[in-house]
């Protein structure tokens, strides 16, 4: 588990490190400029380097590493870019430093050739407006040259909290950041524009720990800002989330997982589900679906139980009593894939959530129907709206996991999409804040959050935008609600074990040829090695 941090709790580091533990200023400076130092030498190089600095103390890491560079034979110029009327005091400090080095400041219109090295230090994680004038001259100049470049901390034009370009950005070989990770640095674009990044520990101490390391950072007293920051999972964190298997165990006591999906000619979102929760772990599977798909099911998916949707689903019908069976038989339920929009589909998808009071992750057309028809959520049985303390994860009675992609998001809370693209960690906390959801925003970067904590997932690979990779999480997310997880750890587990197994099959097969089923084929490769 590594901590994402944002601007702001950034901030909060450094101040708690200078103030709590008297670490000055300049020690943590000098600390960053010497690890800018050690990249720029080790991964470029450089005979000559010119350093963009601006007015921030950003800037003075810039100042600094090139009186560092300077020291180390290198010749190292500066380009300032900023105000000296707003220079922060340790820039100042650390301009003087360079000056009384030799160093040379070069006015704004110099020339960027002639270098072996652009080192970035113009704006770093505080950067919050739109770049214009002529620091977005000097960006796009740079961008268009042929020298690399390296980054401090953030490639400018990036907000550190969000990964969005701010008018225009450098474009980065190379990213030096500085204890943590931020946010910006994970969130594409941004993600793309810092190229490789690499983490130096220069003695910044933790706020107050808390279980993902650190505690609510805002202290602010928005409710929207009540939270732990965001985390992410490495494969090494996923023997701790598994559930673990007994020697005694049997099939009954291993999950048994209903899957609701596969209108007629939907067969395939069924069968992917179903072959996803298997691999999964689930003791049990039935896939609960239109009868013209039950030669296609259990001919793909032998091992699954095949129930057909009941013709009438009236009270007191035989029906609406075969349902109820199999939700008394099963331990969790997904609904979803390939169920199809039309009134039956509805009558269907309201009586699951009217009577089933286990574990439920919904997806697809589940999203889509209740994205149009949210009277089958009956309000009196929603939680609260945004509270003192944590929402409780209550969806019309049933404990909830929803996935949807951006679209679906969008239809669901009435937002543009390119609003959910943009702040997609904003959205799916408050989302699931609002409802009591547990909320896996599905992209490129998928979102897991219960509204308090968050996890933002950076595994998987491009292989993986294909048709019914989506159908495969709802069934490995199910598997692991009937093994007894709950919802946001369940949610949680099963997106890592999905980009693994994308990330598995990507190495054996490459991106371009991937297809959804080799997500399920490629979960055994990622699950047999697991050591508890």
């Amino acid at each position: 588990m590594k901590v994402l941090l944002n601007s702001s709790e950034m901030k909060a580091c450094d101040v708690s490190t200078m103030m709590q533990y008297g670490i000055p200023s300049a020690v943590l400076m000098e600390r960053a400029a010497l690890a800018v130092r050690d990249a720029a030498v080790e991964h470029f190089h450089p005979e000559t380097v010119l350093v963009l600095c601006g007015s921030g103390n950003n800037g003075g890491d810039g100042f600094a590493a090139a009186r560092l560079l300077m020291d180390q034979g290198i010749r190292a110029d500066v380009l300032f870019l900023g105000t000296h009327a707003r220079m922060t005091e340790q820039c100042q400090l650390e301009e003087e430093l360079f000056r009384r080095s030799g160093g040379q400041v070069l006015p704004d219109d110099a020339r960027l050739s002639g270098y072996d090295l652009i080192i970035d230090a113009l704006f770093g994680i505080g950067l919050s407006r739109e770049v214009l004038g002529r620091y977005a001259d000097l960006i796009n100049a740079v961008n268009r040259s042929d020298t690399p470049v390296l980054s401090v901390d953030m490639p400018s034009g990036v907000s550190a909290d969000s990964g969005q370009v701010l008018g225009t950005a450098i474009r980065a070989d190379l990213t030096v950041t500085f204890q943590f990770e931020k946010l910006g640095q994970k969130l594409f674009p941004g993600a793309e524009l810092c190229g490789r990044l690499l983490t130096f520990d220069v003695g910044i101490r933790n706020p107050i720990p808390s279980h993902t390391g650190f505690s609510a950072a805002s202290g602010s007293g928005n409710p929207d800002q009540e939270h732990s920051p965001v985390y992410t999972l490495e494969e090494k964190d996923l023997p701790a989330l598994l559930p673990r298997r007994h020697a005694d165990d049997h099939k009954g006591n291993c999950g048994k997982l209903l899957i609701i999906s596969g209108n007629t000619g939907m067969a395939g979102a069924a069968i992917l589900a179903a072959r996803s929760a298997l691999r999964s772990g689930a003791g049990m599977v039935c896939v609960l679906s239109h009868p013209d798909n039950r030669l296609a099911i259990q001919t793909a998916v032998p091992e699954a139980l095949f129930a057909p949707w009941p013709a009438d689903l009236s009270p007191d019908s035989d029906g609406r009593k075969l349902l109820a069976r199999w939700l008394f038989w099963c331990d969790a339920a997904a609904a979803g894939p390939g169920l199809g929009t039309d009134a039956f589909s509805l009558s269907l998808l309201t009586v699951f959530l009217k009577n089933f009071k286990g574990h439920v992750v919904l997806d697809a057309d589940a999203l889509n129907l209740l994205a149009e028809h949210p009277e089958i959520l009956p309000p009196e049985r929603l939680p609260d709206p945004v509270s003192d303390s944590a929402p409780e994860t209550e969806f019309c009675g049933v404990s909830a996991v929803i996935t949807p992609h951006p679209g679906e998001m969008s239809r669901l809370t009435h937002s543009p999409i390119d609003v959910i693209l943009a702040g997609p960690i904003r959205v799916a906390r408050s989302y699931s804040r609002k409802t009591g959801l547990t909320v896996v925003l599905k992209g490129a970067r998928t979102v897991v959050t219960d509204g308090t904590d968050t996890m933002l997932n950076t595994l998987g690979n491009e292989g993986m935008a294909t048709a019914g990779s989506g159908d495969s999480l709802t069934g490995i997310i199910g598997a692991l609600l009937a093994q007894g997880l709950a919802p946001f750890d369940a949610a949680q587990t099963g997106v890592l074990l999905h980009a693994m197994a994308g990330d598995r099959a990507a190495a054996v097969l490459g991106t371009r040829s991937m297809k959804a089923g080799d997500l399920a084929d490629f979960l055994p490769e990622v699950l047999k090695d697991i050591r508890f």
